[in-house]
């Protein structure tokens, strides 16, 4: 199946449905609204790259909730990914040093492509509240990071085809001893 660089109607409406649920969860995983979009885009990414066999799986083979039952596995893996880290030991040491100028703590901010977007595809709504971007700009953001990745997979097996290829030829057109 090939994969289109804009999403299909149904991914859409299938976004539109989901988004709101998975924002709301999103934030009570990751501990606030501002930081949501580093799992549910990632989500909503994984789901895309998959729908053209979801699609298949819903219309050919009768199962009409693939899409639903792969969104919540992902959303289970995605989300304990997220907690999943590098256990701290249980015997620490304290260290004392001089006294230094405190550092101001530095924090990497995740914004969603989506969300950089918004503004240039979907007007500003005049209210106070920070803009959050509407279900077609997270849909086509999330196709598009799935389009990429499907991409960048192909170009991968590609060069390791031309590898195998290669040297499967040095190793026949080798130097033959007499």
């Amino acid at each position: 199946m090939r994969m289109t660089s804009e999403p299909p109607p149904g991914y859409v409406a299938f976004v539109t449905r989901h988004l709101e649920p998975l924002r709301r969860d999103a934030a009570q995983v990751v501990g606030g609204e501002e930081d949501a979009d580093t799992l549910y885009v990632d989500v909503l990414t994984d789901v895309a790259t998959r729908w053209p066999w979801l699609e298949l799986e819903r219309t050919r083979l009768g199962h009409p909730k693939a899409a639903d039952d792969f969104l919540g596995r992902v959303w289970k893996r995605r989300s304990e990914r997220f907690f999943a880290g590098p256990e701290e030991p249980e015997d620490r040491q304290i260290t004392v040093t001089p006294e230094q100028k405190p550092q101001k703590p530095t924090r990497r901010v995740y914004v969603s492509t989506a969300v950089r977007l918004a503004p240039v595809v979907v007007p500003k709504r005049r209210s106070s509240k920070a803009f959050i971007a509407g279900p077609v700009s997270e849909a086509a953001i999330a196709w598009w990071h799935a389009y990429e990745n499907i991409r960048r997979r192909r170009l991968v097996y590609a060069g390791f085809a031309v590898l195998v290829l290669l040297l499967a030829l040095a190793q026949v057109s080798g130097p033959r001893e007499m």
